[in-house]
């Protein structure tokens, strides 16, 4: 933020001083000299010996005209550039500070977290999809959380699903991965649950840690998810969630048991 202001305090200067310097320029610009009036006396009049049309101060005047223009046009230009130049860094500053808003950590590296984006999906096989059931279901899980719709990307053979840390920083909307049998096998009310509980993560996630960051699973925070997913969409599709994932494994998925017997 400083740099930036540096810069824009540089470029006021600049336009300052070209502006004053033409200024001084144009204010040493010497007309030429009317030539001296000779007259004569006849009949009780005075007349002129010399009055004729004289274009040289015509010709001076509109030299000076034009270099006035030439002066005026340039001033205008450069006064057009350094307003675009402050726009530019205004916006640059003004972006700056709404990812300072967001919370992103200075030092965060976007291009890093894109790239291991980029080759996590194509290690996984993963695909994005635009329409479909998982599509529509995670539309309507967006609208009641107030955010834009994640990017959704289905990759083959896995009921689980999960979301990619600090991909929101990317470009504000996040990626959401899940398993094909994920959406064959629950319906459309306890998939609305299980992406519901991922969102939560999404919405909550603070970008202390990255797409190339081992995060280390916590009981408490899928806890937390799965009641801010509650609050959110109601507390039947999360448990409708947890109670299909235990159907799923025999019943014995003891996570979801807890965190089922946490939403009672």
């Amino acid at each position: 933020m400083f740099v930036v202001l540096v810069v824009l305090m540089f470029l006021l200067i600049f336009a300052i001083a070209y502006l004053r310097g033409h200024e001084e320029r144009l204010a040493r610009q010497v007309s030429l000299p009317a030539p001296p009036l000779h007259t004569k006396v006849e009949l009780g009049f005075e007349i002129s010996m010399n009055y004729c049309f004289d274009s040289a101060p015509t010709w001076a005047a509109t030299r000076e005209g034009q270099d006035s223009s030439r002066i005026d046009i340039n001033i205008f230009t450069a006064a057009v550039r350094v307003l675009a130049g402050i726009g530019l860094l205004t916006g640059m500053l003004a972006a700056q500070q709404r990812v300072n808003a967001a919370g992103v950590p200075s030092h965060f590296n976007i291009q890093a977290q894109t790239a291991c984006e980029t080759e996590t999906l194509r290690e996984m096989g993963a695909r994005e999809v635009f329409s479909g059931k998982g599509y529509d279901v995670l539309a309507d899980v967006a609208r009641a959380y107030g955010r834009a719709i994640p990017h959704i990307y289905i990759f083959p053979g896995s009921l689980n699903m999960h979301y990619i840390a600090a991909s929101t920083v990317v470009d504000g909307r996040g990626k959401i991965v899940v398993g094909q049998q994920a959406i064959e096998l629950f319906d459309a009310f306890s998939l609305k649950g299980f992406l519901g509980h991922e969102m939560a993560h999404l919405v909550s996630d603070s970008v202390a840690q990255g797409c190339n960051d081992y995060i280390l699973r916590d009981p408490r925070m899928e806890v937390q998810a799965d009641a801010l997913a509650a609050r959110t969409l109601g507390t039947g599709p999360v448990k409708a969630f947890l109670q299909r994932v235990l159907a799923l494994t025999q019943g014995q998925n003891w996570d979801a048991r807890q965190r089922l017997e946490a939403l009672q």
